[in-house]
């Protein structure tokens, strides 16, 4: 028989979705799959929803019966995932159980039960942590659970018995259909994307329905338990920072979402209340028993109270910089392309929705290919297209039907969430013989095993370690381990277009060509900062093709020591022979040592000086995620500053017979920072343009003697 709900009507029929992106996690998949079929009542329908992860979907179609499995159709992460199993779904009230916890007999019926009332819209369930085998509680996690939401489960302060909160939590939750209806999907600007331990797409979901349903009733209900299975990464001092330091950043954009108040108002008396009787317990344990346990966990709750704390106030600062605190929506600059074969220009949702569109940069494209690049007034909700004049079109290299394998090597150091971002865009140009090389630039225990996750994710794609510090040391080895003829290096925080790789290929198939460089644009220019970093150091260099050879030499004065001109060495393809012949980058130069900057424009210039071949195409295209804030601005110009002038004591070590040409550019470089002294975001003489100025003069000044300390730390030789 079917057990009836409270009120004597039967259950609702229910949907159990479960989200998965991860062979990995084939066990529990399975596990929490079985677990949801032996519910009583059964539940209608049974969905796996595979995140963009093909290898997976096809093992669990052969594999799993009863159990309907669909691929992500929005976009990757568990939000896109959740929405995915929302639209396909039938039934009533739609459950969701993650694929690392198991329901135990009688979740799904104490689930409904509370359904009869129709104003309950949500009701969610308790989470038991499950240790992984040989392994129990660390000594940082409070015995009383005060801190198990760091690994995902119930903690202490929520309810003992039924009752209304504010949220529901994600790995066991459920919702009537109508809720989605009536305001929507889960937000995918929040929520877990892999291994990146995200979160509160629950939260901000459960705060939109009670701001647009005022009867709706969110319960908690302890006795709908689930197994929650903790791995062994969780249970690292670096995991606790790094979910703790997240959940701060989650919190942020929820209350950029829905408001401050409703976004923390749990945490505060979560701080306020529960963290002080903790650490009272534990201090009490701890002059009672004189237990080292005692001890980690009182610096355990600080940790994570600090990291949070601090995930919160970096994200709320992330998109804020100098200007008027006049109340007037900001304006911004929009970024979006045009395809005319299509005939319109879709403006951005803005990331922050006090900003308002002003005017709106636009790539004008003919399919794969590039025409213009213009800035357009916007118009209400659309970019303005009647002042559209296009220029002559950019010369185009012909098609190659060829594909020689192309190898792409992506360092990366701590930046999960940008590279995984990264490498989805490389995966998704379709190229046809691909191997993408992630090297993983601080190989540390967590951060390790995420970036190796993502890598087995798909097959094209391999990992790799580089313990020495130094991104050109992590491209020499991305080198060293490639097998295509072509090498490509893509920078972690560039996320490339659909034809990027075919078209920068196209322009190789010329044998005299020996490096193909891209136009990276902006991913957005919503702030000031990202503004002015564009206008004073964006990577495009315009809409012109350009070919850069030996044939410059005796025409252009400049020729090769303005190396920026080239493009940027952080997407570019090369020729493999070409790479080997020049002995790779620099390991002195670069992000991760001293200098900060400027490996690849000493590659640029070594290959010049050596007579090869550059071409700059705008029809390869990618972009960049500018930064945000003020302060991170500052500290890139300065580095980029850095390994400029470090870049050229370099070549001259190596060529001192280029010093009077090398001592004509550094002036003119300098001559060129003070003419920008101001932007249009900064007037004022004392504001963010007088210390930009400074940071890249001081930059210059520092960069020789940032290469000392760079030679001395490797124990280089000084070429001769």
């Amino acid at each position: 028989m079917v057990p009836e709900a409270e009120g004597g009507e039967r259950p609702p029929a229910t949907s159990v979705v479960v989200c998965a992106y991860t062979t990995a996690r084939w066990d529990t998949i399975r596990a929490a799959l079985a677990s949801a079929a032996g519910q009583i009542p059964a539940p209608l329908e049974i969905l796996l929803v595979v995140d963009h992860n093909p290898e997976l979907a096809r093992r669990a179609r052969a594999e799993l019966s009863g159990i309907e499995v669909l691929d992500n159709e929005g976009p990757r992460g568990l939000s896109g995932a959740r929405n995915t199993g929302i639209a396909r779904s039938t039934g009533d009230v739609i459950a969701f159980l993650d694929d690392d916890a198991a329901a135990l007999p009688g979740w799904l019926a104490q689930l409904l039960a509370p359904y009869a009332d129709p104003d309950v819209v949500a009701v969610g369930g308790a989470a038991r942590p499950q240790w992984p085998p040989g392994s129990g509680r660390p000594g940082w996690l409070p015995s009383d659970g005060v801190l198990d939401w760091v690994v995902g489960c119930t903690y202490a302060g929520l309810p003992t018995a039924r009752a209304e909160v504010r949220n529901v939590m994600g790995c066991t939750m459920s919702f009537r259909r109508t809720v989605f209806d009536e305001i929507g999907g889960f937000s995918t600007r929040v929520g877990r994307l892999g291994a990146l331990p995200l979160g509160c797409e629950e939260t901000e979901l459960c705060i939109r329905a009670r701001q647009r349903l005022p009867r709706a009733r969110i319960l908690f209900e302890p006795r709908a338990v689930v197994a929650h299975q903790v791995s062994a990464d969780r249970l690292s001092w670096s995991y606790l920072r790094r979910r703790s330091w997240s959940e701060g950043v989650s919190k942020a954009v929820v209350s950029r979402l829905a408001g401050t108040g409703s976004a923390v108002a749990t945490e505060r008396r979560y701080v306020a209340r529960v963290l002080p009787a903790a650490v009272g317990r534990e201090l009490v344990r701890s002059a009672r028993n004189r237990r080292t346990d005692s001890g980690k966990a009182l610096i355990g709750i600080a940790t994570a109270l600090l990291a949070a704390a601090g995930g919160f106030v970096r994200e709320s600062a992330r998109r804020s910089g100098p200007g008027p605190a006049t109340g007037e929506p900001a304006p911004a600059t929009a970024v979006t392309e045009l395809d005319v074969r299509r005939g319109a220009a879709t403006l951005p949702v803005p990331a922050n929705p006090e900003l308002v569109y002003r005017d709106a940069q636009v790539l004008v494209r003919d399919g794969r290919w590039t025409l213009d690049l213009l800035r357009l007034p916007v118009t209400g909700p659309r970019v303005d297209l009647s002042g559209l004049h296009l220029a002559t079109p950019p010369a185009r290299p012909e098609p190659d039907s060829r594909t020689p394998r192309v190898s792409v090597v992506v360092p990366t150091a701590d930046r999960a969430d940008a590279v995984r971002r990264c490498v989805k865009s490389l995966l998704a140009t379709g190229y046809p013989d691909l191997e993408l090389l992630l090297v993983d630039n601080r190989p540390q225990a967590a951060e390790a095993a995420a970036l190796a996750e993502l890598a087995s994710e798909d097959s094209r794609t391999r990992y790799l370690a580089e313990p020495e510090p130094g991104v050109s040391r992590a491209r020499n080895t991305g080198l060293a381990a490639a097998s295509g003829q072509l090498v490509a290096f893509v920078d972690d925080d560039i996320e490339v277009d659909r034809w990027w790789l075919a078209n920068l290929v196209a322009e190789l198939a010329d044998e005299a060509v020996d490096c193909a460089t891209s136009l990276v644009l902006p991913s957005s220019l919503d702030t000031p900062a990202q503004r002015t970093f564009e206008q004073l150091k964006g990577f495009g260099q315009g809409v012109r093709r350009q070919v850069f050879g030996p044939e410059l030499a005796g025409d252009d004065a400049m020729y090769p020591f303005a190396p920026g001109r080239f493009g940027p060495g952080g997407c570019a393809l090369w020729r493999r022979s070409t790479l080997a012949g020049l002995g790779g980058f620099d390991p002195l130069l670069g992000p991760g040592t001293p200098t900060r900057a400027g490996e690849d424009l000493e590659l640029f210039l070594r290959l010049a000086r050596a007579g090869g071949s550059i071409v700059y195409t705008p029809h390869a295209v990618a972009w960049h995620e500018h930064s945000a804030e003020w302060a991170q601005l500052r500290k890139r110009l300065h580095a980029y500053s850095v390994g400029l002038s470090a870049m050229f004591v370099r070549h001259l070590l190596r060529r001192p017979e280029d010093l009077r040409r090398v001592a004509a550019v550094v002036p003119d470089r300098a001559g060129r920072i003070l003419r920008t002294r101001s932007s249009p975001q900064d007037s004022g003489s004392t504001g963010p343009g007088t210390r930009l100025l400074l940071d890249q003069l001081t930059g210059l000044v520092s960069g020789p003697a940032a290469l000392a300390r760079s030679a001395w730390r490797t124990r280089s030789r000084w070429p001769r």
